[in-house]
């Protein structure tokens, strides 16, 4: 027997106004090329008691909107990849095409229960990436949940999936994005834990630092010299150091450092909290 679908009158409307919304803001002269980009899923409209964040990036020069801590620490670990250009949240999927995959897999659309009503399926963050060999722009596409959401372990200690609706709406959505050559994956929270995040966003402060190139790579001098007669020592050790041989202020030096350690002009091993009062991993 076929499911039963009627058509969400709010939810095209709804989608009309954000193609224009997006549209009109696309023809702006801006800071940077998605800056005008609108999530289709506001923070606001989500009927749910998980915590949600209206994050302004600092790189994107926008408000992003992300439904859960953990998709907010997913934007910030992704958008901290040398490689990404870029990241549209809550994107819609073509409906058409996600009803037909949908009826072709024999499983039920996203629908309201009790209207039938359908809704708009989305993608929570759609990754614009570079090919530094190529100069490509590609796409990727990245769904996030909670790794004790979709995943289990056996009496036997393996992983393997449950939530079976939870996973059809999944294959639904990879479908739909490799017929359009985009890869998509699943990511958890386990791909970016929050020691790894919170030392993105504290490099992040200083993401737009005005160093010149030659200021840049004479601190990377000093600093891996630092280092290398002294790998124990805490990081403020290492900042001391090269801000008395450059002339500089211990906060100068510092914001320095934050700026080469989100552009990856540092190796650092971010797994670990970076404190001023702590060794740093650092690869050589």
């Amino acid at each position: 027997m076929k499911p039963k679908y009627k058509v969400n009158l709010k939810e095209l409307a709804r989608l009309r106004e954000w193609k224009a919304k997006n549209k009109k803001g696309r023809k702006q002269k801006l800071e940077h090329p998605l800056q005008y980009y609108r999530s289709f899923i506001d923070i606001d409209a989500v009927n749910s008691i998980s915590r949600r964040h209206l994050y302004h990036c600092p790189v994107q020069k926008r408000l992003v909107h992300l439904l859960s801590d953990g998709e907010a620490n997913a934007y910030k670990r992704l958008m901290y990849e040398p490689d990404v250009i870029g990241i549209r949240e809550q994107f819609p999927l073509h409906l058409p095409k996600t009803l037909k995959i949908a009826s072709k897999l024999r499983f039920i659309h996203p629908r309201n229960w009790k209207t039938k009503e359908l809704y708009i399926m989305t993608t929570d963050l759609l990754v614009d990436r570079v090919n530094f060999t190529s100069g490509e722009v590609y796409q990727q596409a990245c769904n996030f949940k909670y790794w004790d959401a979709i995943y289990q372990y056996t009496d036997e200690g393996i992983v393997i999936k449950k939530s079976w609706r939870t996973w059809q709406k999944n294959q639904i959505e990879e479908i739909y994005w490799l017929e359009n050559n985009v890869e998509c994956i699943q990511a958890t929270e386990r791909d970016s834990t929050k020691i790894a995040v919170q030392n993105i966003s504290w490099f992040q402060m200083r993401h737009d630092l005005n160093v010149a190139q030659s200021e840049l790579q004479y601190f990377k001098r000093l600093f891996f010299k630092s280092y290398s007669n002294n790998p124990r020592a805490w990081l403020e050790v290492h900042l001391a150091y090269v801000c008395k041989l450059m002339g500089a202020s211990f906060r100068d030096a510092q914001a320095i450092f934050q700026f080469a350690a989100y552009h990856h002009e540092l190796s650092l091993n971010i797994e670990y909290p970076i404190r001023l009062s702590e060794p740093v991993a650092v690869n050589l």
